[in-house]
């Protein structure tokens, strides 16, 4: 498996509730929330924040919707049974493409060194987790009953056992999270005291005119957020409903579809748009 190598800073998105909001069927919301969890691991994306754009109760539903379909693709094969029951709301997941993150493995035999995700299914001074394994691993310390933890295999005999691993300090690319915020995009923004704000809309700044400045903020930054606009309200416009001015609080508007040849880009197409061009800034 392709190991890419994790970024030099933290790198998130925020996404509306309402983004399924516009599409009728299951099926169809559960197609869309499979491109933007594609978008998101290809351009390796730390996490995605689900914020609320509007405060009506269908909107907040729709936002569990999202986060939860991200969270179930995001999991890998071996623990989603035990994680997601039996639900109505993933009765399409069958079509979601695979991710093929690194956290998402192939069978691999155990070995010493092997790095998995795992469930703790018992706890206790040693903890047993489920790392879809021969067998479930031992872990030589407390953790806590149905948590998700990231191990690294120690040895395979006479049982595994191993440790368990901060993934955010993995060299390599390892996974996203997802995490819906049951607040407005303006306190989003505010509680995440990034160093570079960037919000997507149609009527922002061709990225072409500022990408020597954007790729200048982009490589310095160690904690970037990016900000999408909902089916029918751009950023401004949502910042706007709560009384913020968009230039006080993002450091770059940017167009990245400039010259569009559609009446409008989709929140999936901005994102893959957008991640697009980030990527092609580089690195530090």
């Amino acid at each position: 498996m392709l190991d890419a190598p994790k970024r030099h800073q933290q790198f998130s998105v925020a996404l509306p509730a309402s983004f399924t909001k516009d599409v009728p069927h299951l099926r169809e919301k559960t197609s869309r929330a499979g491109m933007v969890a594609r978008a998101l691991a290809i351009f390796r994306v730390d996490r995605a924040l689900i914020y609320n754009d509007k405060q009506d109760e269908t909107s907040k539903r729709e936002g569990r919707l999202f986060q939860k379909l991200l969270a179930y693709q995001e999991t890998p094969q071996y623990m989603r049974r035990k994680i997601f029951p039996q639900d109505p709301d993933l009765q399409f997941a069958g079509i979601l493409p695979p991710l093929r993150l690194p956290s998402h493995p192939g069978i691999e035999k155990p070995r010493p060194g092997l790095i998995r995700d795992a469930l703790v299914l018992q706890s206790g001074p040693i903890s047993k987790v489920d790392a879809g394994l021969s067998s479930l691993v031992t872990i030589p310390s407390k953790l806590n009953l149905s948590d998700r933890v990231t191990i690294r295999l120690n040895q395979t005999k006479p049982q595994l056992e191993g440790e368990v691993l901060d993934p955010s300090r993995l060299p390599i690319y390892w996974r996203f999270s997802v995490t819906r915020r049951d607040s407005t995009l303006g306190r989003l923004i505010k509680g995440e005291k990034g160093d570079l704000t960037i919000s997507t809309s149609r009527r922002g700044r061709d990225v072409r005119e500022i990408r020597e400045d954007l790729r200048l903020e982009w490589q310095s930054s160690k904690k970037t957020l990016v900000l999408f606009g909902s089916p029918d309200q751009g950023v401004p416009e949502i910042l706007g409903m709560e009384g913020i001015d968009h230039d006080k609080v993002c450091d770059f508007n940017v167009n990245t579809v400039p010259k569009q040849g559609v009446e409008t880009v989709r929140t999936e197409e901005a994102l893959f748009a957008t991640l697009s061009v980030l990527n092609l800034l580089g690195e530090k």
